[in-house]
């Protein structure tokens, strides 16, 4: 993390969301424009790096000169990671990437997903009951969550507090609302380092790390 930090002193928010969604869809659209607004607050955007959700944030906040890091998995055998990345983030284990994405993010938002974005919601909504993660927001976005959480809340042991650390938005644009309103006292004063881009929207050549 220490490496991410002293490139930029912007908040980063790390995004977490299915590898299925495809470019002529509505999640890849709202991805990549949750990506947008991110870029545009000044925050970093962190995501895992490859196809679908990961890869239209991280292609919407570079398009507006947003800064992008992506956690890649050594072992992953789907496609390379996008183009869109700024900083690339080489985790040898899946735990080193959870690890990874968890640690550089100062806020979590979470998209539309199958088990790994479960999985990744699982982690971040119980490291979040802890003190070190306390301050850090969890936002969910869609209907399908609210169906999901009402179908936990009604079949699992929770205490109230543990549902309260989740905030619900029916869209990106809320989602970064909400956001913006918590992330505002912790907003660095100095400005953030934010990568340009080339005419044709294309990221630089980004910079590869390995996952200590």
């Amino acid at each position: 993390m220490s490496i991410m930090r002293e490139q930029s002193q912007a908040l980063v928010v790390t995004v977490f969301g299915s590898s299925r969604a495809e470019p002529d869809g509505e999640e890849y659209r709202s991805a990549m424009r949750l990506g947008t607004l991110i870029a545009q607050k000044g925050w970093t955007l962190c995501n895992g790096g490859h196809e679908g959700t990961m890869e239209a944030a991280s292609r919407g906040a570079k398009e507006v000169g947003g800064r992008t890091i992506g956690v890649s998995f050594k072992v992953y055998r789907g496609p390379r990671p996008n183009r869109w990345l700024d900083d690339e983030v080489i985790a040898e284990t899946l735990f080193a990437r959870l690890e990874k994405l968890v640690t550089l993010g100062d806020a979590y938002i979470v998209l539309r997903g199958g088990i790994g974005t479960l999985l990744e919601l699982a982690l971040v909504w119980n490291l979040v009951q802890s003190q070190e993660f306390a301050h850090k927001p969890v936002v969910v976005v869609g209907d399908s969550w609210v169906q999901v959480m009402e179908a936990w809340t009604s079949n699992l042991p929770m205490w109230p507090w543990e549902a309260a650390a989740l905030h619900f938005a029916p869209s990106v644009d809320e989602a970064i609302a909400f956001l913006a309103a918590k992330l505002s006292t912790r907003q660095s004063r100095a400005a953030p380092s934010r990568a340009r881009v080339r005419g044709d929207g294309n990221a630089r050549p980004r910079k590869q790390t390995n996952a200590e």
